[in-house]
């Protein structure tokens, strides 16, 4: 039966006892898009079927689909305690569709408590406005601090600093460095390394092991990119026939912004007369990619990207007239948010959390398994099935207001 959204919330910590939940060490993540439009609470959109296992495209385990099917949600609200605090949540870029999502899943989960006052903030990109935005939160004496430390370790002493203060710290989707424990609660993400390795392991099959390959990462040297292109690497080692075009230290940059992801594609396609195969960390800057190949009138190849609406509805446009363009996707993983939220405010109420922290993802959607991206015309380009949100919810929560 395919979850429909608006479904129970389900307890997620009691799948992490199965091993549906693998802890690692920290990683971190990212995404693109826009938002738009709002319907009451209770619309519905079914999520996609999961498919591919952990590094392979095997089928993955009953537990590890019911761990994404779940997507973050849990029975009652216990976590929430009944003291009055405060939690802040900070996103250090928070201006595309990714962002929004994150921001509703975060924002929404927390609004399950009455008890608990949000201060909401976003970076905009912007390094010194992420850092001055942790540290006015502390200084307001927030209790708790949900944040996306976009620049990574960078972050790490504002973090740190707040800890210090007696704030409770959970960063999640982006690897801010440091211990779990002692300069922050915990950190909340899939494993970065293991989803490079994945996209590669599926990549060198759908090639059948030759070919040209590039992939296109976000900022320049953020630590998401960065854990995925080591397991890309790690990957592509044992393929001799596959070169990446890219090189094996640095990425084709995008920022996460499908404008500019179209952009860096059209260079290379200008420079690389013979490109089999792209590796994208991003749903809607894979669109702008794919768009390069379009107005460069090259026929297009495998891709392999986060899930998004848009991307679903331009392979079924067209997959008809590009038969090697095949797709791969992985959890958008934005639903990683409420985890995040429950960690931080319970921590704050001095109650215990049992949420995992660290999630090995399998492969969301394939298409050369039969399992074609999912899509929907009638819902924002930016939607994310398996963030188990609804437009209403992204609309009132996917901002700072």
């Amino acid at each position: 039966m395919i979850p429909k959204l608006g479904t129970p919330r389900r307890l997620l910590a009691a799948l992490a006892a199965t091993g549906a939940v693998v802890a690692l060490s920290a990683c971190g993540s990212a995404g693109g898009g826009s938002t738009a439009g709002a319907t009451p609470p209770g619309s519905s959109a079914s999520t996609p079927s999961q498919s591919a296992g952990s590094g392979s495209s095997q089928a993955p385990t009953t537990d590890t689909a019911a761990v994404i099917a779940a997507a973050g949600e849990a029975t009652g609200t216990s976590w929430c305690g009944t003291k009055p605090i405060t939690l802040g949540i900070e996103d250090g870029f928070g201006t595309n569709g990714w962002s929004q999502s994150s921001m509703a899943a975060v924002r929404s989960e927390a609004a399950e408590c009455p008890n608990v006052k949000q201060v909401v903030s976003i970076g905009q990109g912007n390094l010194q406005t992420a850092i001055s935005q942790i540290n006015a939160m502390t200084a307001q004496g927030v209790n708790a601090l949900v944040v996306i430390p976009d620049f990574g370790q960078s972050e790490l002493p504002a973090i740190q600093a707040a800890t210090r203060a007696g704030v409770k710290v959970v960063p999640w989707a982006a690897d801010p460095g440091g211990t779990p424990g002692t300069d922050y609660i915990s950190y909340v993400d899939w494993d970065p390394t293991n989803s490079g390795k994945l996209w590669a392991s599926w990549m060198a099959e759908t090639l059948h092991g030759k070919g040209n390959v590039v992939f296109l990462g976000g900022p320049a040297g953020n630590p998401v990119s960065t854990a995925e292109l080591n397991g890309i690497n790690s990957v592509l080692a044992n393929y001799p026939g596959i070169k990446l075009l890219t090189g094996n230290k640095d990425w084709a940059v995008t920022n996460w912004d499908p404008a500019q992801a179209q952009q860096t594609m059209a260079a290379l396609l200008s420079k690389y007369p013979n490109i089999d195969g792209v590796i994208t960390d991003d749903g809607q800057g894979s669109v702008g990619a794919i768009r390069a190949f379009t107005s460069a009138g090259r026929p297009l190849v495998p891709f392999t990207a986060l899930e998004v609406n848009q991307l679903g509805c331009t392979y079924k446009d067209l997959k008809p007239s590009n038969p090697n363009f095949e797709l791969a996707t992985i959890s958008s993983r934005n639903w990683m948010g409420r985890i995040a939220a429950r960690m931080a405010i319970a921590a704050a109420e001095g109650l215990p959390d049992n949420d995992p922290s660290i999630y090995a993802l399998p492969l969301l959607e394939d298409s050369t398994a039969g399992q074609a991206p999912q899509c929907d015309p009638s819902l924002p380009a930016a939607y994310y099935f398996d963030a188990k949100l609804s437009t209403y919810d992204l609309s009132k929560y996917g901002t700072t207001s």
